[in-house]
């Protein structure tokens, strides 16, 4: 083969190469600025989401503001949960809560010292999910002021110093649920079964027995069989408690000689709204802790982030 022969298979050879380089560098510009696209488009899609979800929650106050703040029961529209509607190019879904419905956790430190009352019904609710009793003397522990170990079962600093990694009792009110996840004894199974039973208010709340589980009212009442709240949770359902005497009245014999453990009423003031949204691939959520004043004003104390 000549030179000339060879240099123009070089040559050839040498185009290819460049050819093909200059395909694969539009090729990887392409599917960057696909990327840099979709990005954009997701970072959109977020803030919007973000901002249907937050005006949502605004919504359910609103909602709230319009309820008798006399009379709260799960046959009013706050209490049905909000079907998946759209909502300025998103799919929005949602639902109200009534905090009061559960057993404030908070309640178990009235004051300086831990409240009898309330920890003999924290520790019914545990028997009545199959927990043990004793994870009621670390909770108290978890949220009481002192450094005093609550006997047999309590923990405080020693206890979790020697964890890895070491962490101490906070010895304060609880601003969310989730912080039993480090409670002695806590294990993940079990708080999933007992959080839905619990809230942490910012301040002692009685039982709203108009729209407690059936659960909640045998732990409420200690001497009320499960398929006696059942029955009780059927009856207000047709026609709800107008007052807490009236939930008295309704209870069967020893139940109704020993009546609720815990204050009680037929009326809340603390409410939660979840809001969930969908734009496209994003997806958001907030949940917010609404208070109702004493003159039905609600008022939105908290508001947090929560995965969808």
């Amino acid at each position: 083969m000549s030179r000339a022969h060879r240099q123009r298979g070089v040559a050839v050879v040498l185009a290819m190469l460049v050819v093909a380089l200059a395909a694969s560098t539009a090729t990887y510009l392409l599917w960057a600025e696909s990327l840099w696209l979709r990005q954009v488009e997701n970072l959109v899609a977020r803030a919007q989401a973000d901002a249907v979800a937050r005006a949502a929650t605004q919504w359910a106050a609103t909602i709230l503001a319009a309820d008798d703040p006399a009379l709260d029961h799960l046959n009013e529209p706050w209490a049905h949960r909000l079907p998946a509607i759209p909502a300025e190019g998103a799919t929005l879904t949602g639902a109200i809560a009534d905090e009061q419905a559960k057993f404030n956790v908070n309640n178990l430190a009235r004051g300086a010292a831990p409240s009898p009352a309330d920890v003999a019904l924290l520790q019914r609710l545990l028997a009545r999910l199959d927990l043990p009793a004793a994870l009621a003397d670390a909770i108290v522990d978890w949220i009481d002021s002192d450094d005093a170990v609550t006997q047999p079962a309590g923990a405080e600093d020693l206890d979790y110093l020697g964890r890895e990694p070491a962490y101490r009792a906070p010895n304060r009110a609880l601003a969310d649920v989730g912080e039993l996840a480090r409670v002695k004894g806590m294990t993940p199974e079990a708080l999933a079964r007992l959080a839905p039973h619990l809230t942490a208010l910012p301040e002692e709340t009685a039982v709203n027995v108009n729209t407690a589980s059936a659960t909640m009212l045998a732990a409420l009442v200690p001497a009320l069989s499960a398929a006696d709240a059942a029955q009780l949770v059927a009856r207000r359902a047709q026609a709800p408690f107008q007052a807490s005497e009236d939930f008295a009245r309704a209870l069967p014999g020893a139940a109704s000689a020993a009546g609720a453990s815990a204050p009680i009423d037929v009326k809340s003031r603390y409410f939660s709204a979840e809001a969930m949204v969908r734009v496209g691939r994003v997806a958001a959520g907030y949940r917010a802790l609404i208070e109702r004043g004493e003159r039905g004003q609600p008022v939105i104390v908290a508001l947090t982030q929560i995965v969808p």
